[in-house]
């Protein structure tokens, strides 16, 4: 069976295994599917929420060979008219995390100028090349019915690869172990509905028939449904099954499957599960991974966003994230910084300091 990554490359190739009739059949992953593992829905929550609450957007404009800050376009503070700018960049980053792609609509004034982006469904909308082959031409976009050129739609891809027109996301790319996630998940829920073990055994020396045995059993489960006190008769012995809690949810697995979609996704594995690696948490522990988490991770999302956003404005307009606001230290440091960032105004001013800490 040919991998995600062959049929991607266009090389399935051909495998000689011996065929094994399985029991049941794997989970279909979708994004909606990938999205009620707890793990991955905490993961894109992680990942989505500082860069749409805590991360505010600046506009720089080049001017005599220097970047100047300028205040933000409306576009910026609020790129779509149907919800707030947290909301819209929220979902575009949770789009990217689950899709591997997110679209905006574009909408233009009578000065050609970008006034309104919409987020369109990442399923909803196709990418094709309109050359007579489907190998050449031009990026075009079908979306309900219609054909759209690349000046309509602005396409952000989270991973990009050579010849493909579409971004993959770690569901995508790591489709296996997204169903092996649901597969544990659908088997640890209906472990007791559906695996065929009973509750208890009971016991007897006695020979029974089909008929006694059959009113002893409704008898007795007559009587535990309603909580009711259980008479057991001479020579009867009942045994519960006995499983353990731990051993009930397949705890083991459940928390190396949780560590595998936190490595999966790029977020920290403490976020999700604590002293999953018996390390002490240390501040410098702390901000390291903070930082590595940054880096590798939120500037995969953000550098997305901030290049199309971009594009939507003038020509020699860039709008970036502000990282200051999520590496603020504690109060004590702060005011320690400031002190040493004030005396004799070295490089900022009282009213500057003031304005950092929304004075």
């Amino acid at each position: 069976m040919a991998t995600f990554w062959d049929r991607l490359l266009g090389r399935a190739k051909m495998e000689t295994r011996e065929v094994v009739i399985p029991t049941r059949s794997s989970s279909t992953v979708s994004t909606l599917s990938a999205l009620s593992l707890t793990s991955v829905y905490r993961c894109v929550q992680i990942i989505a929420t500082p860069i749409a609450k805590a991360l505010p957007l600046e506009t720089f404009r080049y001017a005599g060979g220097l970047e100047v800050k300028i205040e933000n376009p409306i576009l910026v503070n609020n790129p779509s008219l149907q919800e707030s700018r947290k909301d819209f960049i929220f979902a575009t980053v949770s789009s990217l995390a689950l899709e591997g792609n997110a679209y905006w609509f574009k909408t233009y004034d009578a000065r050609n100028q970008v006034v309104n982006l919409t987020l369109i469904p990442a399923s909803s909308v196709g990418v094709r090349l309109d050359g007579p082959s489907g190998n050449t031409g031009n990026k075009v976009y079908d979306y309900l019915g219609k054909t759209y050129q690349t000046s309509d739609f602005e396409h952000l891809r989270l991973f990009t690869l050579a010849g493909n027109l579409k971004g993959i996301g770690p569901v995508q790319a790591a489709e296996a172990d997204i169903s092996a996630a649901l597969d544990l998940r659908n088997y640890a829920t209906g472990w007791f509905q559906n695996s065929g073990v009973p509750t208890g055994v009971l016991k007897t020396n006695k020979m029974l028939n089909k008929e006694q045995a059959d009113e002893i059993t409704t008898n007795w489960n007559n009587k535990q449904a309603t909580r009711q006190v259980a008479v057991l008769s001479e020579g009867f012995d009942y045994q519960p099954t006995q499983l353990t809690p731990k051993d009930a949810l397949l705890t083991e697995y459940q928390s190396q499957i949780t560590q595998n979609i936190a490595r999966l996704f790029g977020v920290p594995a403490r976020l999700l599960l604590t002293g999953v690696d018996g390390t002490s948490d240390t501040y410098t522990n702390l901000s390291d991974e903070q930082q590595i988490f940054w880096r590798h991770t939120l500037m995969s999302y953000t550098d997305a966003i901030e290049d199309a956003l971009s594009k939507c404005l003038p020509r020699g307009t860039r709008v970036g994230f502000n990282y200051e606001g999520l590496f603020k230290a504690d109060q004590k440091g702060r005011y320690e910084a400031y002190a040493i960032a004030t005396a004799n105004q070295a490089w900022l001013t009282p009213d500057e300091v003031r304005a950092k800490e929304n004075l």
